[in-house]
């Protein structure tokens, strides 16, 4: 028996263009973000998919319902755990701006993640736990099933490198792109994926990547 996930980071927001910290701040699609999670569901209208399973922030289940709506019948059912990480007082700041005044944040976020913390807000280890759980839990509760997950940058960061049996600490910095997509299957009861691809992005020309992607 053969689960298969494919993780999809939202479509682009007016804060990824800042670009500035969201972190659990429901910040909306933009028109762009709407049209690269159109773009993406038109690539995947050929995948069999029976449930799309959605961060609650909605520039997430935004993303999930662009891809469902392409495929008769398939929910998209919020979940808890599947959220960016707190920033913390980094909540709508510009990340130029904060990382002047947090000099060690911004260090560790571009040298090394697995020692990040935001002030007031959360650990790279405390991410990494929570979206191990969580993905974990959706797999062992839809065995068999091919599903979406819709997250965001930094937590399918920290998925991507628990997929790779690596140390925890020896996670690197990876954001993949708006709308991108890695394909992960899980044989019979294991819990440890095995990747097909990732941050595969082919539904989009470079015209529609995230401006600050590109620097």
């Amino acid at each position: 028996m053969v689960t298969t996930v494919y993780l999809v980071r939202h479509g682009e927001t007016d804060y990824n263009l800042g670009p500035r910290y969201q972190g659990q701040m429901d910040i909306p699609l933009n028109d762009n973000g709407r049209r690269q999670g159109n773009l993406l569901g038109q690539a995947m209208k050929n995948h069999h998919i029976d449930e799309v399973f959605s961060s609650p922030l909605s520039r997430a289940f935004e993303t999930g319902q662009l891809i469902a709506q392409y495929h008769e019948n398939v929910p998209v059912t919020p979940v808890h755990g599947l959220e960016e990480i707190d920033v913390g007082l980094f909540t709508g700041r510009m990340v130029e701006e904060a990382g002047k005044e947090y000099p060690e944040v911004l260090r560790c976020l571009k040298e090394n993640p697995a020692q990040l913390q935001y002030p007031e807000g959360e650990s790279c280890r405390d991410v990494y736990n929570r979206m191990v759980k969580t993905i974990s839990s959706i797999v062992e509760k839809n065995r068999g099933r091919s599903i979406v997950i819709v997250s965001h940058g930094f937590a399918i960061q920290n998925y991507i490198h628990y997929s790779t049996g690596k140390p925890f600490e020896e996670m690197g910095s990876y954001i993949v792109t708006n709308t991108s997509r890695s394909k992960f299957v899980f044989e019979d009861d294991s819990l440890m994926p095995t990747t097909v691809y990732i941050n595969k992005h082919d539904h989009m020309s470079d015209s529609d990547f995230s401006q600050w992607l590109k620097k």
